[in-house]
């Protein structure tokens, strides 16, 4: 993977920021109860209209904006009731969906056994495959099916959490063919009796669309799904050396596109009257019938709790879509948490039960309905971080370092240097160039340092937003995160005199982190 191009893209960037949301059609407004497909756009109620309390949705709106969300909307009868966006992130950004990728190339498969493309779930990869030579073949690679894939059960030897550096995915990644690099995975177990999940399982089940279509997961999905279904915010990222679409992550959408994807689900495999995927494989999602060690149920690459009558695709930093048949709602979330964060789910779904009272109409509530209003709109209001440890203005050091251009030894960001100005007005600004060609060259931006963020110019990979404070009398941290993405970025500046004494400022040590668990340490020196 481009590390450096993935992390220094993503400080500068921009989307259109607002989508409408259009009234009820005339059909709709003369049945309120009547289920409206949001092909073109979602229909709006109260909570009231479709049988919730609006005055706890107001107060789960509220939690979970003290969580690192980004968004938070909730779907019921076909109508968005409620619609919150935390900032900085904001309505119509398309958001890294992380694994949620997984089960939209799990509905891609569904869509090919529809059409008649594959036979069976119980069809044998390695014969879907044969026409490749294929390593550490054995009985029970022989023995792994698409069902396998799909339920995380393939049996094939595979390490993966936190993307490390020695983990099977980063590994595939690395592999100048990956689908083969997946094939080729010596077997750890028999298939279909352990689950263990693991990012080859869906990379291989893109492949077979490319395989079986002729197109891209990418390509197949924009005809099959995305098109049939409105969703038009979809962005995939670059597909692999051989043209297969990463099929366990690089999706992303809006939150009223997943909405849509969800509310496919929730119409067991319908839309507009018509079948998009088998309603049987909607009801074997729901069921999972496969047990995992967190106490989830998963198939068909989607996550449940048949317990509370839910099922879900999830992804890393909070990325959801829940999925209630029994209360006809689709719930999204988005954020970016860290591994160790999140809402729990099973709360999740307990809070928005308790905000179910009835499935015919309530009397309207103007008091709960203005608490609601009011906790959507605080949502949207800036939340100030840790402020700048020592002002600009007074800092000896920042006027030392201010300006001044610090050539960096070779990374693997390919950063070639760094400059930062304290005193640029209205704001700070920041500076970097990079070993690359125009016009990503250059990368350049501002920053706060009164604790809350400043957005940066729009740029083709999405909106940065970013602030900074003083830790100490010589180390600077910067906070950065590109909105829509899941993961966000510290970069903490240590400034010194290249020997260790009192006058810092020759020289800068630069340690990158971010919440996807990249670790990098940078040295530059001041030039003259």
């Amino acid at each position: 993977m481009r590390l450096w191009l993935a992390v220094l893209a993503a400080l500068v960037a921009g989307f259109p920021l607002f989508a409408p949301i259009a009234a009820p059609s005339t059909a709709q407004a003369r049945d309120p109860q009547a289920k409206p497909w949001p092909t073109e756009s979602w229909s709006v109620s109260t909570p009231e209209e479709q049988g919730m309390d609006s005055a706890r949705l107001a107060r789960l709106v509220e939690t979970i904006g003290t969580y690192r969300q980004d968004s938070f909307l909730i779907v019921r009868n076909g109508r968005i009731v409620a619609d919150a966006y935390y900032a900085p992130f904001a309505p119509g950004i398309s958001h890294d969906q992380r694994s949620i990728t997984k089960s939209v190339v799990g509905t891609l498969t569904a869509i090919q056994l529809h059409k008649g493309m594959l036979d069976s779930v119980d069809q044998r990869v390695m014969d879907l495959f044969s026409d490749r030579k294929i390593e550490n073949v054995d009985d029970w690679k022989k023995a792994m099916t698409i069902q396998s894939l799909l339920d995380m059960t393939s049996g094939m030897d595979w390490r993966e959490k936190h993307y490390t550096p020695d983990e099977t995915l980063m590994q595939m990644f690395r592999s100048p063919n990956r689908t083969a690099f997946v094939l080729d995975r010596p077997m750890a177990r028999e298939p279909g009796t352990t689950f263990n999940y693991g990012g080859g399982n869906p990379y291989l089940l893109s492949a077979l669309i490319n395989q079986k279509s002729g197109k891209s997961a990418q390509d197949f999905a924009m005809k099959e799904l995305f098109g049939p279904l409105g969703i038009k915010s979809a962005r995939w990222g670059n597909n692999d050396v051989n043209g297969v679409t990463d099929g366990q992550s690089g999706l992303f959408l809006s939150p009223h596109d997943m909405a849509r994807f969800g509310y496919l689900y929730l119409r067991n495999g319908q839309w507009e009257g018509k079948q998009i995927i088998p309603s049987a494989w909607v009801e074997r999602a729901k069921e999972g019938k496969v047990v995992t060690p967190g106490g989830f149920h998963y198939a068909n690459l989607w996550w449940s709790l048949p317990g509370r009558g839910a099922f879900m695709a999830r992804g890393r930093h909070s990325q959801l879509i829940v999925v209630i048949p029994r209360l006809d709602v689709v719930a999204v979330m988005t954020g970016v948490m860290l591994d160790g964060e999140y809402y729990p789910i099973a709360s999740l779904i307990d809070d928005i039960t308790s905000a179910v009272k009835s499935d015919e109409p309530l009397s309207a509530n103007p008091a709960g309905l203005a608490l609601l209003t009011g906790a959507i709109h605080q949502a949207t209001v800036a939340k100030p971080g840790p402020a700048a440890g020592v002002a600009p203005g007074s800092s000896d050091l920042a006027k030392t370092v201010s300006g001044k251009v610090y050539r960096l030894a070779d990374n693997v960001l390919r950063m070639k240097s760094i400059r930062l100005n304290f005193f640029d007005q209205p704001d700070p600004t920041w500076e970097v160039m990079l070993h690359a060609d125009p016009p990503t060259d250059r990368l350049a931006g501002v920053f706060g340092t009164d604790g809350f963020y400043r957005t940066n110019p729009p740029a083709p990979s999405g909106t940065s937003v970013i602030r900074g404070r003083w830790l100490d009398d010589r180390t600077f941290e910067m906070d950065s995160r590109t909105l829509g993405r899941g993961e966000t970025q510290t970069w903490t500046l240590t400034f010194d005199d290249g020997t260790g004494g009192d006058k810092p400022g020759d020289t800068v040590k630069i340690k990158f982190e971010n919440t996807d668990g990249a670790k990098i340490e940078i040295g530059g020196a001041a030039s003259d």
